[in-house]
């Protein structure tokens, strides 16, 4: 069963960071529909958006395939493929040579294509080859934030919000 409605995917193995993301982004909702110069319909437009979260790959799968109609998707670098194995930074390797290649990222793009991509990541060790390999290949513009950054964190997530109100 394919579920339409507008929502936002977040991808955190960390339940300390999945609860700062998610009230980082009912916060955004929060400012948007506090705004005075807004008519009701999009502020119910913006009421409407669930929050998917999501622990793992294999969830990420399920959630990607089944849930349609993602304004944002925000992914950490680093999550385990399964509920109980390790975290790790889901590259790609090829001949123990790191492409680039993100599995997430992947994912979203195989089942929700156009879906813009936020990923963050405290260590970002990884950000320019991960960001060169998805430019190169897929023409696809990443955002790559730290997760010490709340602030660009925030304006990414209200950005995308006002995006979609827009249509």
């Amino acid at each position: 069963m394919k579920k339409n409605g507008p929502n936002i995917l977040i991808v955190e193995d960390d339940a300390d960071q999945m609860e700062l993301l998610t009230g980082i982004v009912l916060g955004e909702i929060q400012k948007i529909t506090d705004n005075q110069n807004l008519d009701e319909q999009k502020k119910q437009q913006v009421r409407d958006i669930q929050i998917i979260r999501v622990r793992n790959i294999d969830s990420l799968k399920k959630a990607a395939s089944t849930h349609k109609g993602t304004i944002l998707a925000l992914l950490d670098c680093n999550i385990p493929d399964t509920k109980d194995s390790p975290a790790h930074d889901q590259l790609i390797k090829t001949n123990y040579k790191i492409t680039g290649q993100h599995k997430s990222v992947d994912i979203v793009t195989q089942h929700l294509p156009n879906t813009p991509i936020t990923m963050i990541s405290s260590l970002n060790r990884f950000q320019k080859i991960v960001v060169q390999y998805y430019e190169k290949k897929n023409n696809l513009n990443l955002n790559f934030i730290s997760k010490n950054d709340q602030p660009m964190i925030e304006r990414n997530i209200a950005y995308y919000l006002r995006q979609h109100i827009k249509g």
